[in-house]
């Protein structure tokens, strides 16, 4: 039976393999996959992604991989093969070499460091040329999007601005920065740090990337402590703001102000936002006139009554994850237990999509609901033979006292004939009311992090990944 929706799937930034095109009979050369070899390259000669160097996009980044600075990606097979091995399926990989028209699943990678509104003119392209044979009636609500972090502002722009409305029948979005994230403020005011010590090169290419600027805060996120009064980026003389903090700020109202111009009704792309809630998460920062620094406490000089059991997803704060539109509703549902990275290849993404294929449970469009879920704070980089620092704590309703029996960290160095491992137990720190240790220093590598909590009442055996990166300075 033929499937009823055209479906889009969009990487966040850093997901796309970017390659050099070739000349003649010389193939194109990858530039960005995000393997460590990609992320030596990246500190070493950062000119190699510059803006001016003109580069495409040729599919989505595999698992363990890292763009520095911003977050560890986990990669993208998983959800492409199980989107995949939904009945009926017909997949475009996103290679542009090997486009395949008929195709009913289409995998989109982007330049990322060229912007949201760049992108999304290419959307607009891709979907007009696949539906264009089809009547007015048969294009309306044709297309459903998944999209993973900055993804889902191109398709906010695509169907706001852009006007693809019409088209779309739904937007999923996991963990897009909505409102931006005060990681980005980071990245840019500071620059990537490793041990404390500013990348410079890596850190003046980010300033010079669009797509950067626009995944900053559209809210007053920074508490001027010498004024005494909340501020915008762009409000800041701060190196590597400014102008490109406005150009990012004058982003997102452009998409609030396209999205106004939908009409409310049936007719209208149904939003279903998925935002990670249990781990701390960058949400705020203070300004003093001469450093930034950036806090994981939420705005308190915002209101956000009721948020203050909801975190984040490591990267991206629960509430910016929640579209303007939607600010007023109910978001119980709305909750997943991942990190920003692993949401993507999480089990429950599939049946979001297929909910708009077929009738299914409406548990299947819920995703997962848990009354209980670990949030970890870790840094996504580190500096080989020095300790990793993991903290976890217990988030959600429990019983009693909620004390889980131990909480064990694994880090192991996949894909190796001898994988090195690293396992210890976490122990109970009163002052920070969390469960902590220091991992042994390792060498430099991309590792996966797995901590358990076992026996949490009410809750049984609780586990939480992700995957770090180790290098040399």
């Amino acid at each position: 039976m033929a499937r009823r929706h055209l479906v889009y799937v969009l990487p966040g930034i850093g997901g796309s393999v970017l390659e050099r095109p070739g000349t003649g009979k010389r193939s194109g050369e990858a530039v960005w996959d995000a393997g460590l070899v990609d992320v030596a390259g990246l500190l070493t000669r950062p000119d190699r992604l510059s803006v001016d160097q003109p580069l495409r996009p040729t599919g989505v980044i595999r698992s363990r991989r890292l763009l520095p600075g911003w977050t560890v990606v986990p990669g993208y097979e998983r959800l492409i093969d199980a989107l995949g091995a939904l009945p009926d399926v017909r997949l475009d990989k996103g290679n542009p070499d090997r486009r395949d028209q008929a195709a009913n699943v289409v995998v989109f990678p982007y330049d990322f460091r060229l912007g949201v509104a760049h992108t999304a003119a290419l959307l607009a392209a891709d979907v007009h040329e696949r539906l264009k044979d089809l009547s007015e009636s048969e294009r309306a609500g044709r297309v459903v999007v998944l999209a993973h972090s900055m993804g889902g502002l191109v398709a906010r722009y695509w169907l706001g601005p852009l006007m693809g409305w019409p088209l779309c029948r739904a937007l999923i979005t996991l963990g897009t920065p909505h409102r931006g994230a005060p990681k980005a403020l980071q990245l840019l005011a500071n620059g990537v740090q490793l041990a404390g010590v500013r990348l410079d090169g890596v850190s003046d290419l980010l300033r010079t990337w669009p797509s950067v600027a626009e995944l900053l805060p559209r809210f007053p996120a920074i508490w001027d402590t010498v004024a005494e009064a909340p501020r915008y980026p762009h409000e800041l003389s701060v190196p590597g703001l400014g102008t490109a903090a406005k150009a990012g700020f004058d982003l997102h109202q452009d998409i609030e102000a396209g999205w106004r111009t939908i009409p409310r009704g049936p007719d209208a792309p149904q939003v279903v936002p998925r935002l990670g809630w249990s781990h701390d998460t960058p949400a705020s920062a203070k300004w003093d006139g001469n450093r930034l620094t950036i806090h994981k406490a939420p705005p308190h000089w915002l209101d956000l009554d009721g948020w203050q059991h909801d975190h984040g997803d490591g990267t991206v704060p629960a509430f910016s994850a929640v579209p303007l539109e939607l600010g007023g509703h109910n978001t119980f549902g709305w909750r997943a237990r991942d990190r920003h990275g692993p949401m993507a290849a999480s089990s429950w993404v599939p049946d979001l999509v297929e909910a708009y294929e077929r009738r299914a449970p409406l548990t299947a469009v819920q995703g997962e609901v848990r009354h209980a879920s670990l949030g970890l704070d870790l840094d996504e980089l580190h500096l080989a033979g020095l300790p990793v620092p993991v903290r976890v704590r217990v988030r959600g309703d429990v019983p009693g006292s909620g004390e889980p029996a131990a909480v064990w960290a694994l880090l192991r160095q996949p894909d190796e004939p001898r994988a090195r491992t690293a396992e210890v137990k976490l122990e109970w720190d009163p002052a920070d009311r969390c469960y902590g240790a220091d991992l042994p220093g390792q060498r430099p590598g991309l590792y996966d992090l797995k901590v358990t909590a076992r026996a949490v009442p009410g809750a049984g055996d609780l586990t939480v990944t992700d995957t770090v990166a180790v290098v040399t300075q």
